[in-house]
């Protein structure tokens, strides 16, 4: 397979409990921009102009790849709600990477309670039935995952990571735009908590900020698309709480640089925030995993 090979894929700068390998992010081409911020009511067309700018699905997905989208829906409530991924925003990246003919596409979700359900109640099952080609699994046991080490990590030594995450070649994260009680905000750092097993300890064991932060270290999406067609600016992340028809995507390589913009799309929690307010993005910048400065990316508006 030609583009993103798996010795780039997976990289080599950190260390791994049973010589697992961890996620890469792909690098940017001449002229690039760094931030995608699409604004539109149609999701579909939103995502297209989104990918278009970044070059195209085909700096992501290969002939041949094995493909795990990662939205959000941890919780089992209606789409309206704003607490999980629209549902019309993760078919049609999941129809884009179809394109690209991959060994499979997965629809990868470890929900906070409510298993299945989660999905269905959000829409995202009867969604995705729409695509019979791409598979969807919810996360339900330990034998499901891997540990592994967090080289660097302050807060987060170790986690146990989905098995399926670890042996695919492209993982694409699409979070929803929401508030959070304790960490600020809920985007695409946050999101990668879905891939994990033990998130109890994030908020009984951890200082969470730090350890979302350190988690940054060993899952680094490929492509992150931040689902703000509507968004949850209170009582996050479970609500119900005030929701907006914000209507934009925010697409980028860099799962930091896409959650510090997304910041500035709308005030979450009854306020205009920024990194040092979801402090964990503040936290995985400064240890040299994304620019979080919104002022120094290389941003280009659609719409």
């Amino acid at each position: 397979m030609r583009g993103i090979t798996r010795r780039r894929f997976l990289g080599t700068s950190a260390a791994v409990v049973g010589g697992l390998p961890f996620l890469g992010r792909t690098a940017l081409a001449a002229g690039d921009p760094d931030i995608v911020d699409v604004s539109g009511t149609d999701p579909a067309a939103m995502v297209a102009a989104a990918l278009k700018a970044l070059g195209g699905i085909g700096r992501f997905v290969k002939k041949g790849a094995y493909v795990i989208l990662k939205p959000n829906a941890g919780f089992a409530n209606p789409a309206e709600w704003g607490t999980t991924t629209n549902p019309k925003v993760v078919v049609a990246m999941a129809k884009a990477c179809l394109e690209m003919r991959p060994k499979q596409v997965l629809v990868l979700e470890h929900p906070l309670a409510g298993g299945e359900r989660c999905l269905k109640r959000c829409g995202l099952t009867e969604a995705l039935a729409a695509v019979p080609e791409v598979k969807v699994k919810v996360l339900t046991s330990a034998d499901e995952f891997k540990k592994v080490a967090v080289k660097g990590g302050e807060a987060l030594k170790e986690v146990e990571i989905a098995k399926a995450v670890l042996s695919a070649d492209v993982l694409i994260s699409i979070p929803q735009a929401k508030a959070h009680g304790e960490s600020g905000v809920s985007f695409g750092l946050k999101n990668m908590l879905g891939l994990i097993w033990d998130r109890k300890s994030f908020h009984t064991m951890l200082n969470m900020q730090q350890a979302i932060a350190d988690l940054a270290r060993v899952l680094r999406p490929h492509l992150t698309i931040l689902d703000a067609t509507r968004a949850l600016l209170t009582n996050g992340p479970q609500g119900p709480g005030e929701t907006q028809a914000v209507g934009h995507l925010v697409a980028g390589r860099n799962a930091v640089s896409v959650d510090a913009y997304g910041l500035t799309l709308a005030r979450f929690n009854q306020r205009q925030m920024t990194p040092a307010d979801a402090k964990h993005i503040e936290i995985a910048a400064a240890a040299g995993l994304g620019q979080a400065n919104v002022g120094r990316l290389k941003v280009k508006k659609i719409g």
